[in-house]
């Protein structure tokens, strides 16, 4: 296959659909089709998932005689080179749309047959995202994509548009969200998990920005929480390979946040004991930090309030795993208190692992992340900017050290769910034991960064009661550093 055929990666519907696609293009003319009493072509289902083991199956009959390997020829529409079938089965681990015809000599035609025949294009998509068509406990109107970034000319961003938890097939008007006026999106066929056909609207585009929409239907809108789709003329970022498919015990770390800031004299306790703690080869790999400035008016403060979130009174706050709170004490008090709510933190396996591949381009970063369930449970993802090397003065009531160089600021915080305006992350749904997912992160860079001195802390939080709680989170040296699934 072409690397550009690979790239074609599209969320287009749910892994276990089994639409027909055969489509106008290289082998089909009029004579074709005038011929399909006699030859046709299919393949079902049209969509599978790319792990190496779904199959997408061929039927290729004459006269209504299913023909065998034997019989045909298969080639790839886009390069019009021949591809190995030799179970009538395709399958793939790579991501992407990939297009076949087939061929049929018929070595002893009749008098009105053809001897060669040749079929229109198939197109099988293989996908690692599933669109989920069921009926949810979501109440009104609610709207959402499939993805909300697509590559310039290749992908499209299908909309799922609910009332009161099940899908519409229709009834509804979509608008501009920048012009509040009416538009004509197309529309593709796509079918549930449990059978049913939906006609849903996707967008495209053959030029890179933003685009934004809302969604009316009968006396209700969604005007105040509009659909975002992202357009990048790069290419949008693969998943990484799993080593070991069949292994749930993964690496596990917790997540801090220290709520802190320049002006805070109490501060450089709590940022010395954290240093030392993570400076401890048996601490250092169990725990990544992000720094919120958010004391009174700091300079480094982020546009996201997570200090409102976390009801933060109080400075310096540690936070572990968005669940356990920790004030200041003595350095060396502080030092010990740290390690127990980490050893607390990882008393328990992680519920999932991560993965992650970004692109940055310009001023925009995509972060593909992936999220491995260890066990069924409901998940929610988050990808923050952290810069290292900020200075500044800071308030000291006393503690030896230098603290005047800042590392781990949190910059922007990608986890706001618009439902809920809670930082727990982006919903990805229930994951059952051995499932993977993934959700694609667009996010804006501001030039003020430093982008060399800037990396990542990715994070899966996990249901715990009625709220969700972290269960695994990683750190990055860069940007565009991958990150591959860790086992113990």
């Amino acid at each position: 296959m072409t690397t550009r055929l690979i790239r074609r990666i599209l969320f287009l519907t749910a892994i276990c659909c089994s639409a027909v696609s055969c489509l106008k293009g290289k082998g089909f003319d009029e004579e074709t089709a005038n011929n399909a009493d006699r030859f046709s072509a299919s393949v079902s289902p049209s969509v599978i998932a790319a792990d190496g083991k779904d199959a997408a199956t061929f039927d290729i009959r004459f006269r209504g005689r299913r023909l065998t390997a034997d019989d045909v020829v298969f080639y790839n529409a886009d390069d019009d080179t021949v591809v190995e079938m030799p179970d009538m089965q395709f399958t793939t681990e790579e991501q992407g749309v990939y297009r076949f015809y087939a061929t049929y000599e018929n070595v002893a035609p009749e008098v009105d047959e053809e001897k060669s025949y040749t079929s229109g294009i198939m197109e099988i998509t293989a996908t690692n995202s599933a669109i989920n068509l069921e009926p949810n406990n979501q109440k009104g109107l609610t709207a959402s994509l499939s993805t909300a970034v697509v590559e310039t000319g290749e992908d499209r961003a299908i909309f799922i548009i609910r009332y009161d938890g099940e899908v519409l097939n229709g009834g509804y008007d979509i608008y501009d969200h920048a012009t509040n006026t009416k538009v004509s999106l197309p529309t593709m066929s796509v079918t549930s998990a449990s059978g049913t056909a939906y006609e849903l609207p996707y967008y495209s585009t053959s030029e890179a920005g933003s685009h934004s929409f809302w969604i009316a239907y009968k006396t209700y809108n969604t005007s105040q929480t509009p659909l975002a789709v992202t357009a990048v003329d790069f290419e949008i970022p693969t998943r990484p390979i799993d080593p070991q498919p069949d292994n749930l015990q993964f690496k596990h770390r917790s997540m801090i946040m220290q709520f802190t800031g320049l002006g805070c004299g109490y501060c450089p306790f709590m940022i010395a004991a954290l240093r030392d703690v993570l400076a401890d080869e048996n601490y250092g790999s169990k725990a990544v930090l992000a720094a919120v400035h958010t004391f009174s008016g700091d300079p480094y403060a982020p546009a996201d309030r997570l200090d409102y979130y976390f009801n933060i009174s109080t400075y310096p706050m540690v936070i572990f795993d968005m669940a356990i709170s920790l004030g200041n004490s003595t350095y060396t008090e502080n030092i010990a208190n740290i390690k127990k709510c980490i050893d607390s933190s990882l008393s328990s396996a992680a519920q999932a692992g991560i993965s992650a591949r970004m692109a940055k381009d310009a001023n925009t970063l995509i972060v593909r992340m992936s999220v491995k369930a260890a066990e069924s449970n409901s998940f929610r993802v988050g990808a923050w900017v952290l810069e290292d090397g900020l200075t500044g003065t800071q308030s000291n009531y006393g503690m030896e050290g230098e603290f005047n160089t800042h590392d781990n600021v949190l910059r922007a915080a990608d986890s706001k769910d618009s439902n809920t305006n809670s930082y727990t992350g982006y919903d990805i749904g229930h994951l059952n034991a051995g499932d993977t997912s993934d959700h694609l992160f667009v996010i804006p860079l501001d030039p003020e960064w430093d982008a060399d001195n800037c990396h990542l802390l990715l994070f899966v939080s996990a249901l715990d009661g009625s709220s969700y709680t972290v269960t695994n989170a990683v750190a990055t040296r860069s940007l565009t550093d991958a990150v591959t699934l860790e086992y113990e």
